[in-house]
């Protein structure tokens, strides 16, 4: 199913993203899936139920009798339409626009000292100072060490004593320099809430799809990726909404 995908994503590509969907297709290029797995041991906010597999003669057997909501924390695309009544939807999306660049910044260290920390614009600039520009449309990926939790429910969401989640993210400030300064694409976090805990700071988890941009959240497999060069396959339900659930891939150089 995926060799299928590429292909038909081939002919949507722009050139040099062609290029990378050819060298994976004839193995010439690692491919890494960033998607969690739908299970019914994933992480699943208050309110929400999981996925439930049903049981045929002693095994488990795909796919789940009940397909997650796109809103639960499972691995999936956020467009503008989330934020805004009237905005893109994902359904809108051009094929062409889901292939895309992807940089990855780590601050995984960080979070290892500060469950909630928030990349900041000089983390930002520290990581163009070793790798040049962050290109212009490009997706940054933010590696925080978060998907490391994802077996444990209760670490994954990190609720505080007020049932607040302290989870990582980007700054308000980070977003407003890749919105303005960059020009990114959108971000893309192996937490659930790109933008951060909403009261560390109390800012707006919504920033980025106010301007206009993607979001992807709960990745995976961050810290196989390099730090440039990688490009994304996302390959969300073709849902008239402004999230839904996708399976992302990612082409290394």
């Amino acid at each position: 199913m995926l060799i299928l995908a590429l292909l038909w994503l081939h002919g949507q590509a722009q050139p040099a993203l062609a290029g990378a969907l050819e060298r994976a297709m004839l193995g010439k290029a690692a491919v890494v899936d960033l998607s969690h797995v739908v299970a019914e041991r994933q992480p699943a906010s208050a309110g929400q139920e999981r996925p439930r597999l049903d049981t045929v003669e002693g095994e488990r057997s795909p796919p789940p009798s009940r397909v997650p909501s796109p809103g639960e924390l499972l691995t999936h695309l956020d467009v503008p339409a989330a934020a805004l009544k009237g905005k893109l939807t994902v359904a809108q999306i051009a094929p062409r626009d889901l292939l895309v660049q992807a940089v990855v910044v780590d601050v995984a260290a960080k979070v290892a000292q500060s469950a909630d920390y928030r990349a900041t614009v000089n983390d930002l600039q520290s990581w163009e100072r070793r790798n040049g520009r962050i290109p212009q449309q490009a997706i940054v990926l933010l590696h925080t060490g978060w998907s490391k939790r994802w077996s444990d429910p209760a670490r994954y969401l990190n609720l505080d004593a007020q049932g607040v989640a302290r989870v990582p993210g980007f700054s308000a400030a980070a977003i407003a320099f890749l919105v303005n300064d960059r020009d990114v694409r959108g971000v893309g976090s192996d937490a659930f809430t790109p933008e951060g805990s909403l009261t560390n700071g109390g800012d707006d988890p919504r920033a980025i799809l106010l301007a206009g941009r993607f979001q992807i959240e709960s990745l995976t497999n961050l810290e196989r990726l390099p730090a440039k060069g990688v490009k994304l396959v996302i390959m969300p339900l073709r849902i008239e909404g402004g999230s839904a659930p996708a399976r992302v891939i990612a082409i290394l150089p």
